[in-house]
C-alpha cells in the first residue's frame, strides 16, 4: 500500500487527471465535510459498488476516511478485486 500525505494526494491528483478521490465514510460524514473532489461509497458498501463506480482496475485510486482505519481496510477490498493503482491517506482527514 502507498501511504501518502495529503499534499502528495494533491500532487498525484495534478498529475493524473483520471485519478480518483475516494472517501469511504459513512454518507452522514462525507455530506458534513468531504475533501474536493471525492466521491462517497462507504466501507460498508464497497465490496457491492467499486466496480460498478470504477471498472477501470488501472486507474489511480486515493482513499480516505477520518482515521485512516477504515481506508486501511477499503485497500484490502481493492486488493482483492484487482484494483492495481491504490493510494492511501496516511491517517485520514485527522492528519490534515
Amino acid at each position: 500500500v502507498n501511504s501518502i500525505t495529503y499534499l502528495e494526494a494533491k500532487e498525484i491528483i495534478k498529475k493524473e487527471n483520471k485519478t480518483v478521490l475516494l472517501d469511504v465514510r459513512s454518507l452522514q460524514e462525507y455530506r458534513e465535510y468531504h475533501l474536493a473532489g471525492g466521491i462517497c461509497i462507504p466501507l460498508y458498501e464497497l465490496n457491492a459498488k467499486i466496480q460498478d463506480v470504477i471498472q477501470d482496475k488501472d486507474i489511480p485510486i486515493i482513499i480516505y476516511c477520518q482515521t485512516g482505519s477504515r481506508s486501511n481496510r477499503a485497500v484490502k477490498i481493492l486488493k482483492e478485486l484487482e484494483y492495481e493503482n491504490i493510494y492511501e491517506i496516511k491517517g485520514g482527514l485527522d492528519n490534515l
